[in-house]
């Protein structure tokens, strides 16, 4: 396949390059660096003509103090970009195949007791939340553009060299890792590999369209997460992080402290009603698995 990834400089395009270059498919990536598709209109149509997918990941990350700025940058780097891809695709005379854009778990509220699936209709409005949401309405404005189109509602992706693993299980091996808050918030997640398979499973669909919860099946409490981490570290104790020593730390090294205290409870319905098996359905076997490689 001819396959273009905009935003595909990160942990997760990264990634998803090398998987589909091992395949055989020609991968090209949007970026702001100078060796790749500039996001410029004329270059983007010149190359999104033709091609069989359109990944686009591009966003600043969240992982930020949500000063005004930040919110601004946050919101912008989204729907800036896909509202780019998306005019760069109506002016193609041969359109990409699939146009699968990233979204996020965000959008639904928190919940420790219930499930959020794509069905679910009662969404968060608090900032990121309501970024998500414009996020998708700018992407799905272009529904009759030509692509099959899939948003990935994505819940936190699991790798071995970046993203949240690392530094959750450097806390372990190091005793510090315990439950954060009183340890109830519910953890969603992916293994990244489980990622890479769904864009497959989507490639492979066609019946496959509108929004999807890319996350594993089984979500589960950060006390349980940590427990998980801690015995893949050998670590048999973890010291705890209250709620006020997570505010401070998080003030500390730059980051909201809602993004280790909310919850985060999706169950990706859609994938398997379609049938989907995922390779890292339960946690244990996903962080057994990138502490392995990781070694």
């Amino acid at each position: 396949m001819n396959i273009v990834i905009a935003g595909g400089t990160g942990f997760i395009g990264t990634y998803l390059k090398k998987q589909f270059e091992k395949r055989g498919d020609v991968v090209k990536i949007v970026s702001r660096n100078i060796n790749h598709i500039p996001w410029i209109h004329k270059s983007l149509v010149h190359e999104l003509d033709g091609i069989d997918l359109l990944i686009n990941l591009a966003g600043r990350s969240i992982n930020c103090r949500h000063t005004d700025k930040n919110k601004e940058q946050i919101l912008e780097s989204r729907v800036k970009t896909t509202q780019l891809l998306g005019e760069a695709i109506l002016a193609c005379n041969n359109p990409p195949k699939l146009w699968i854009n990233a979204s996020a778990s965000a959008i639904y509220k928190p919940s420790e007791t219930v499930y959020s699936t794509e069905k679910t209709t009662d969404l968060s409005t608090d900032f990121l939340g309501t970024v998500v949401a414009q996020w998708e309405n700018v992407f799905f404005c272009f529904k009759n553009a030509g692509p099959r189109q899939l948003a990935l509602r994505t819940s936190v992706v699991l790798g071995g060299t970046e993203g949240a693993f690392p530094p959750l299980y450097n806390l372990a091996r190091f005793g510090l890792g315990g439950q954060v808050g009183n340890g109830k918030q519910i953890f969603s997640w992916i293994h990244l590999e489980d990622y890479f398979r769904i864009i497959l499973f989507a490639i492979e669909n066609p019946n496959l369209s509108g929004t999807i919860n890319c996350t594993s099946p089984n979500p589960v409490s950060n006390a349980f997460l940590m427990t998980v981490m801690r015995k893949n570290a050998g670590m048999p104790i973890g010291l705890p992080a209250p709620v006020f020593a997570v505010k401070i730390g998080a003030r500390i090294i730059g980051t909201e402290s809602d993004l280790l205290l909310n919850s985060s409870n999706l169950y990706p319905e859609v994938l398997i009603k379609a049938g989907f098996e995922f390779k890292y359905a339960n946690v244990d076997d996903a962080i057994a698995d990138l502490v392995k490689n990781k070694n």
